[in-house]
C-alpha cells in the first residue's frame, strides 16, 4: 500500500513537471509568437532539464549543449525562443547560449537553475552581457518565474506562473531617469560642439534633438561625454565606436555608410550618395555667346529651302525641277532671318503657302536665337564643365580629403583607381578640412554626401553666380545607406530602430534636418556665402562683340570682292561686244 501512495505521488509529480512545460510553451506561443526554439542543455541527456517530447511542437527546435555554438542571426530567424538548462554546467551552458545569441541578445530566454543557485548573480551577468529578457524557473518547483528589472535599479521579482499575465515585461519603456551616455562625432551639420556665453560646452545639430528626444520617451537622462569629444575638429566614426566600446557609450551620436566599416548593430537613418563637389568653371566671354546660337546648324535648312522654293518657282513657270538655286538665295535667306521682302508679282496660293512657311520659321528662330541670347548675357552658362578625373588633373584641380574618407573611396573604386589617380587626392587633417568645406574655398574639390549638398547649396543662395556646383559624373558611391552603429549587442537596437521609423514617417526627422541650417547660421559655425563688389550688371563694351565685328568685316570683305568680281565681269562683256 504504502509503495502504490509512493508511486502514485511521483507519477503526479511528473505529470505537472510536464504539464508545466507545456503550459508555459503555450502560453509564450501566444505572447511571443516565436518561430524557432533554441535549446542549451547538458551533453549528458540524463542530467536534462526536460524531455524532449515535452518541448516539441508545430515549430522548429535547434538543440545544443555547451561545446557548440553557431552564428543564427545572419542564418535563421532571431523571433526564436531560447530554453538553457543549468544543471550541472552552468558556465558552458551560458557561454554557448552568448555565443549562440551574438548580435540578438534582446532574444527571450528561460534559464532553468537548480535550486541551489543564486538567481541574483545569474541576473547581473546576464545583464552584463547586454540581456533583458530573461526569466528563470529555479529546481523542479516550477511554480513560480523570476525575472528582474534592470533600471532604474537592478532587483529580482518573483511572480507566480498561475497569475502571470505577460511573461517578458518590456524593459525600455521606462528607465526611471537612468542615464544613458552618448559621443557626439562633432561633424557638421549632424552634431556640432559649441561654448554657451557661461562657458559651458553645448551640443546642436539634427542628430542631437534626434536622439534626446529618444531619451525622453523612455525616461532617461541623456549624458554626454565631453571628455572624449575634442573642442575643434571632428571624430572619425571608426573611433567613435572605438571609445564607446572602451568606455562603454550608450549611444555613438553618428551616422557612416553601412557598405564600408559596418558594424553588426546598425539604425539605418538616410539613403544618400557621395560624389564630388567641384568649384564652378569661369563662365564663357560674352564675344562667344553670339557663335555659340547654331546658326551653322541653319545652314542645311537654309539650302532644302532654298531649293524647295526655287523648284516651285521653275514649276510655276512651266519648267522642269532643278537643283539649281542660285537665284533665289537673297529671298530665302531674307525669310530665314524673319526680314521682308517684295515679290514681283502675285503668286499662287500654293507657292505664297511655301513663301509663309519660311517667313514663319524664320521668325521663330529669330525669336528664340534673341531669347538665348539675353539669357545667356543675364546667367552665362559656364565653359568647358568637368566631366572627367582627367580633366582635374588637366586643370591641377586636387580633391581635398581626410585619410578616413580616402580608404573608403579606395574601398569604393578599387585600389587600382586610387594608385592611377593618386596626385589628384591632397589629404588633410580634419580641422582643416571641414573649414574649408564649409567655407568653400574653390581651391579644391571636395567630397560631399547627398544630405550635406542641400545645406551647402543653400548657403549659395545669395551669390549672383554659385561658387560650388554637384558634380553627375564623378560619382565616389551612387547609393549609400548611412546608419547609426550602436555598440556591440546593444539593448538599444530594436527601441531605437522603431523611434527612427515614427520620427521618419511623422516627419520630425526631415524638420530637424531642415531647421540645422538656421540653428548652426545662428551658432555662426557656418555662414551665407557672400562675394563682396560683385557687378549684377555691366553695359556691352567692344570686345563684347568681337566676332560680330570679325562677321561683319568678313562679310564686308566678301561684298566687296563680290562688287569688283561683277564690275569685272561687266566690263568684260562690254569688250566682248
Amino acid at each position: 500500500m504504502r509503495l502504490s501512495l509512493y508511486l502514485l505521488i511521483a507519477f503526479g509529480v511528473v505529470h505537472s513537471h510536464s504539464v508545466s512545460v507545456r503550459y508555459i510553451l503555450n502560453a509564450l506561443a501566444g505572447e511571443l509568437h516565436y518561430e524557432a526554439i533554441l535549446l542549451v542543455e547538458s551533453s549528458r541527456e540524463s542530467e536534462s532539464c526536460w524531455k524532449h517530447k515535452d518541448v516539441q511542437g508545430a515549430v522548429p527546435i535547434l538543440s545544443f549543449n555547451g561545446n557548440q555554438s553557431l552564428y543564427l542571426k545572419d542564418d535563421f530567424s532571431t523571433n526564436i525562443l531560447a530554453l538553457v538548462c543549468l544543471d550541472g554546467s552552468e558556465g558552458s551552458n551560458m557561454q554557448a547560449l552568448y555565443q549562440n545569441l551574438e548580435d540578438m541578445r534582446d532574444t527571450p530566454t528561460i534559464l532553468f537553475v537548480p535550486s541551489d543557485s543564486e538567481l541574483q548573480d545569474v541576473f547581473l551577468e546576464c545583464l552584463r552581457r547586454k540581456m533583458l529578457n530573461v526569466l528563470a524557473f529555479k529546481g523542479s518547483d516550477w511554480g513560480f518565474v523570476y525575472s528582474f528589472r534592470a533600471f532604474p535599479e537592478f532587483r529580482v521579482i518573483e511572480r507566480n506562473v498561475r497569475d502571470v499575465l505577460q511573461y517578458f515585461e518590456p524593459q525600455l519603456e521606462d528607465l526611471g531617469g537612468h542615464t544613458l551616455s552618448t559621443l557626439p562625432d562633432n561633424i557638421i551639420p549632424r552634431t556640432a560642439v559649441y561654448r554657451s556665453p557661461d562657458g559651458s560646452r553645448q551640443l546642436a545639430g539634427y542628430l542631437y534633438p534626434f536622439v534626446r528626444n529618444y531619451v525622453s520617451t523612455i525616461n532617461a537622462t541623456l549624458k554626454i561625454c565631453w571628455h572624449l569629444v575634442p573642442e575643434d575638429g571632428m571624430t572619425q566614426l571608426g573611433e567613435v565606436v572605438r571609445l564607446s566600446e572602451i568606455h562603454d557609450v550608450d549611444l555613438p551620436l553618428g551616422i557612416h555608410g553601412i557598405e564600408h566599416g559596418t558594424t553588426s548593430q546598425n539604425v539605418p537613418l538616410e539613403i544618400s550618395s557621395w560624389f564630388l563637389m567641384l568649384p564652378m568653371e569661369p563662365c564663357l566671354p560674352r564675344a562667344k555667346l553670339f557663335v555659340m546660337l547654331g546658326f551653322e546648324k541653319l545652314a542645311p535648312v537654309l539650302l532644302l529651302l532654298t531649293i524647295l522654293l526655287g523648284n516651285a518657282h521653275r514649276i510655276e513657270s512651266g519648267l522642269g525641277p532643278s537643283w539649281r538655286c542660285y537665284i533665289l538665295v537673297d529671298r530665302v535667306l531674307r525669310g530665314a532671318l524673319a526680314q521682308p521682302f517684295f515679290l514681283p508679282r502675285r503668286l499662287s496660293v500654293r507657292l505664297m503657302l511655301v513663301y509663309f512657311v519660311i517667313l514663319l520659321n524664320g521668325f521663330t528662330f529669330s525669336n528664340c536665337a534673341l531669347t538665348i541670347l539675353e539669357t545667356w548675357l543675364v546667367h552665362p552658362p559656364p565653359g568647358h564643365p568637368i566631366r572627367s578625373w582627367e580633366q582635374l588633373r588637366t586643370l591641377k584641380l586636387k580633391v581635398l580629403t581626410i585619410p578616413a574618407d580616402l580608404d573608403t573611396i579606395t574601398k569604393a573604386l578599387g585600389k587600382q583607381f586610387a594608385q592611377r589617380n593618386s596626385d589628384l587626392f591632397e589629404l588633410s587633417d580634419a580641422v582643416n578640412f571641414q573649414n574649408r568645406r564649409l567655407a568653400m574655398d574653390q581651391s579644391y574639390a571636395y567630397p560631399v554626401t547627398g544630405t550635406l549638398w542641400p545645406l551647402l547649396k543653400h548657403v549659395q543662395t545669395r551669390l549672383r553666380q554659385p561658387a560650388f556646383r554637384r558634380s553627375r559624373e564623378l560619382v565616389l558611391i551612387p547609393l549609400l545607406i548611412l546608419a547609426m552603429p550602436l555598440p556591440k549587442n546593444s539593448m538599444f537596437h530594436k527601441s531605437l530602430n522603431r523611434y527612427r521609423g515614427l520620427t521618419q514617417q511623422s516627419g520630425l526627422y526631415q524638420y530637424w534636418s531642415r531647421r540645422s541650417f538656421g540653428e548652426l547660421a545662428a551658432l555662426r559655425k557656418i555662414h551665407y556665402k557672400v562675394k563682396g563688389g560683385q557687378q549684377t550688371y555691366r553695359d556691352f563694351e567692344w570686345q563684347d562683340f568681337g566676332y560680330v565685328w570679325l562677321g561683319f568685316v568678313a562679310g564686308a570683305a566678301v561684298s566687296v570682292l563680290v562688287l569688283l568680281g561683277e564690275i569685272g565681269y561687266h566690263s568684260w562683256q562690254l569688250g566682248r561686244n
